[in-house]
């Protein structure tokens, strides 16, 4: 038994290379509320991130049920990720779909590629009839679209 709580998952942390094009995919694509972005630095952030001389923009997305925080490094700059998901800190987000063909069509419309073709629906067991593919932006971030079975 710990003497801690954890209450509630805060937000999921993304960083991004072009803040403005991401906000727009979230926004334009998705649907989803996003928040102005807002330039940060200085020692709070330099101790929080542990990246020594650390200038970004931050703004949030809406998402259902959960928030997305991009952040933008101005200074340094980073590399993409090239992480596939067999690898060891490997992340991704997925969202629950509606017509997951059209959404795939409309992320690869903004840049996003998928990994893979759709997966075929699942034929049995745990989430039988469901559909899902994994995408990737030009940033590495990937996002799995997931369709439930039709009723």
């Amino acid at each position: 038994m710990t003497d801690f709580r954890v209450r509630k998952t805060s937000h999921t942390g993304i960083t991004v290379s072009d803040i403005d094009r991401s906000l727009a995919f979230y926004r334009d694509v998705l649907g989803f509320d996003v928040t102005e972005k807002k330039s940060h630095g200085g020692p709070f952030f330099e101790s929080v991130t542990g990246v020594a001389g650390v200038q970004m923009e931050i703004a949030y997305v809406k998402a259902p049920g959960h928030e997305i925080e991009l952040l933008h490094y101005l200074n340094p700059h980073g590399a993409n990720s090239t992480l596939r998901p067999c690898d060891p800190g490997f992340l991704h987000i997925a969202f629950m779909v509606e017509n997951i063909d059209g959404v795939i069509n409309a992320v690869e419309k903004a840049g996003f590629k998928a990994m893979t073709s759709p997966a075929p629906t699942k034929p049995e067991g745990y989430r039988a009839g469901w559909r899902a593919v994994y995408t990737r932006d030009p940033d590495g971030v990937v996002l799995e679209f997931m369709e439930a079975a039709k009723d």
